[in-house]
């Protein structure tokens, strides 16, 4: 189950970050043109942009309990959007222009700017350890506390020497 969700999650995590990243090209352009710097608010509030679309990605590759589906599928589909982008640019002019981070998004799609973080995003699906999930339960509580405490510390019966049971004494 945890592998569907993942697929689907994974077929929605990529336009985020293609238009989360389309989004802040254009304001990014348009800082560095007018000689602002990112301690302006516009600036902020684009780094902060960014941020979270950085930190929603390494999230769902560092996971270990996540499935490797989500950043495998978000991966696959920003390769083939970048593919379809060099391929057919006339399908591109389709995305609606209200989407917000529309032209920032095909000009970098065109560019080639994902593939990198495409690759990043497939690698988890390789790495076979991320495919099986350990069942809890595994052990049991008698094997867990098993060699935790010392067989004297256990024992009410001991000689009175030791601090615990002076204080046990005195009380």
């Amino acid at each position: 189950m945890r592998h569907v969700v993942g697929f689907f999650v994974g077929l929605l995590l990529a336009p985020v970050v293609v238009l989360g990243v389309g989004w802040a090209q254009p304001r990014l352009a348009a800082l560095n043109g007018a000689g602002g710097t990112f301690a302006d608010t516009a600036g902020a509030v684009t780094v902060a942009g960014l941020g979270g679309v950085a930190l929603v990605v390494a999230v769902t590759l560092v996971g270990p309990r996540l499935t490797p589906m989500l950043p495998g599928i978000a991966g696959l589909t920003l390769m083939a959007a970048s593919a379809v982008a060099v391929l057919r640019p006339g399908l591109a002019d389709r995305v609606p222009a209200w989407v917000p981070g529309q032209e920032g998004a095909v000009q970098l799609l065109g560019l080639g700017v994902f593939l990198p973080l495409a690759v990043l995003m497939v690698a988890p699906m390789l790495v076979p350890s991320r495919w099986v999930r350990e069942e809890p339960g595994g052990v049991s509580p008698d094997e867990y506390f098993d060699g935790l405490y010392d067989e004297d510390y256990e024992d009410d019966g001991d000689d009175g020497d030791s601090p615990r049971s002076r204080r046990r004494h005195a009380a």
